[in-house]
């Protein structure tokens, strides 16, 4: 299999990125919102399904303002779904962001395993030519004792002549 990474950015690269993501998040800060996770759980939010409801009452409210009570006025849902638009926009900035980063460092790991793998069946044919190898790569046999996969034997169906 061919790499699939071909070139690295250099270090100041991907520090412009962070700086960037960090700096683009600064100007919501003073409108940032902790929710506990009791007030989550207590909340009805405008779930999938529900914002063309929202959007529905929103049109209905504004062609029947008189129908409402004194205290609301429709343009403030109409603002929200607006905001909520414009925040549904920066969110998929961001997810999409995530996923090219996430890509990238899936084939990033992925070419790391195939040549830990390739070096790691090198060294073993060779630990038996040189002592210091053969003990540097004890700490190997180790790490595998401990967190590599341990494939379970099939189970054999017991023959009949076996279950009397």
């Amino acid at each position: 299999m061919s790499k699939l990474i071909t070139t690295i950015p250099a270090p100041a690269v991907l520090t412009a990125f962070t700086t960037a993501v960090n700096s683009a998040l600064t100007p919501l800060n003073p409108f940032k919102i902790n929710l506990t996770d009791e007030e989550k759980k207590g909340t009805r939010s405008m779930a999938e399904g529900r914002e063309g409801y929202a959007r529905l009452i929103s049109r209905i409210a504004n062609q029947f303002p008189n129908s409402l009570s004194r205290a609301d006025v429709p343009a403030e849902l109409a603002n929200l779904l607006d905001y909520y638009n414009s925040l549904e926009a920066n969110r998929m900035a961001l997810l999409q962001a995530m996923e090219t980063i996430e890509e990238i460092q899936l084939a990033g790991a992925t070419d790391i395993m195939t040549l830990v793998d390739r070096y790691a069946s090198n060294l073993q044919v060779s630990r038996g030519n040189e002592g210091s190898l053969d003990l540097a790569m004890g700490e190997v046999d180790q790490w595998n004792k401990r967190y590599a996969n341990k494939k379970e034997e099939p189970k054999v169906p017991a023959t009949p002549e076996e279950v009397n």
